[in-house]
């Protein structure tokens, strides 16, 4: 049987149908922003309704990410179901939940705290950044709930609370833009890897939080 050879008619409705699939392919395809406790990161891309996150996102987010060859390996860091969603940081970055501002400017260690023991002491700033006047335990925060990691794998909470200039009073109002000074003392000795600044109660409704769990966690091996 012979082959008729396409006519220019038929070469031309290809032509138009594989342009027509290629502009449905360019518009299903769009950016989508992409933010890591409420930090924003790499953009992820949506592809007809299925969103794809790039790796450096998910190792921004803590996951342990490797790519070898058609082959990726996805492993979720060590902590399970009582690992706290927090937003997250280095040393000397300002973290920001919606209504505070946390920066931790230094952990070092003292020769005593609280009952003659050996430990470190925090020197950090909460900051308020909404246009209301608010105080830490008003909003679910306090003082005794924050807490060093070290690196092998204890925890110990804050003792005792030196009062600087500022005078750190949970309980004291801070005016828009106002901030607590804060300097801590923590018992422990080893060396510390994580500072979480955990939530003391329920957040105060009707102020803009950026994330479900406004905690923050600071990593103590990074500065910025």
């Amino acid at each position: 049987m012979t082959q008729r050879a396409p006519t220019a008619r038929s070469l031309t409705v290809l032509s138009l149908s594989a342009a027509a699939l290629l502009s449905v392919a360019v518009a299903a395809t769009t950016s989508v922003r992409f933010f890591i406790n409420g930090r924003a990161a790499a953009n992820a891309i949506s592809v007809n309704g299925t969103t794809y996150v790039p790796v450096a996102a998910l190792k921004a987010a803590g996951l342990n990410v490797t790519v070898t060859g058609g082959r990726v390996d996805l492993n979720l860091p060590a902590g399970g179901q009582n690992q706290v969603a927090a937003v997250s940081g280095c040393l000397g970055e300002t973290l920001f939940n919606g209504v505070w501002r946390f920066r931790v400017t230094d952990v070092r260690a003292v020769p005593s705290t609280y009952n003659n023991r050996p430990g470190f002491e925090i020197t950090a700033e909460l900051r308020n950044a909404t246009g209301q006047s608010l105080d830490l335990t008003g909003t679910g925060f306090g003082i005794t709930n924050v807490n060093l990691a070290f690196a092998d794998g204890t925890t110990t909470t804050v003792e005792s609370v030196a009062q600087n200039r500022d005078g750190w009073d949970h309980n004291r109002a801070v005016m828009p833009a106002g901030a607590y000074a804060m300097r801590a003392q923590v018992p422990g000795s080893g060396t510390p890897t994580k500072l979480v600044y955990l939530r003391a109660g329920n957040v105060k409704a009707g102020l803009p939080w950026n994330t479900p769990d406004p905690a923050f966690r600071v990593d103590l091996t990074c500065r910025k």
